[in-house]
């Protein structure tokens, strides 16, 4: 399966690690992005765990993500989707995600699910994580 969407230019997304890094120590006085980012998207999960939708195909990689960082969100993934939405690292993986997310709350009804990830078959993908569904699981 080719997947042809909601994929970012590297070169891109290197210079928003590089921008966002800068601001983070120039305004929080600090330089970990990977942590200060995985605990905004920790205390937004805890809101509303149902908005781990809002990453759309970069949520299995951001999941394992926040889960090798002590945050703890169940354990399925979709490693078909997660083989392709991540970056070279975590940290652009988390813009990646972030970037994402900011594009989808512009321009998608919350809580929708489906994505078209192969521009070329029209193929949806139905993003749905029981870890994350399961009211109990709080």
């Amino acid at each position: 399966m080719v997947f042809t969407e909601y994929l970012f230019d590297p070169e891109k997304i290197k210079a928003q690690v590089d921008s966002r890094t800068k601001s983070l120590r120039e305004n929080k006085g600090f330089s970990d992005l990977l942590g200060f980012g995985l605990k905004v998207i920790n205390d937004r999960l805890a809101k509303d765990r149902r908005r781990y939708i809002d990453y759309g195909p970069y949520w299995p990689a951001l999941k394992d993500i926040l889960n090798a960082n002590g945050y703890n969100f169940g354990d399925q993934s979709d490693p078909i989707v997660k083989a392709t939405y991540h970056g070279d690292s975590d940290v652009e993986t988390l813009v990646m995600a972030d970037e994402f997310r900011t594009e989808y709350l512009a321009t998608t009804i919350v809580y929708t699910n489906r994505f078209m990830l192969d521009g070329k078959t029209g193929e949806f993908w139905v993003l749905f994580d029981s870890d994350m569904e399961d009211p109990a699981a709080k």
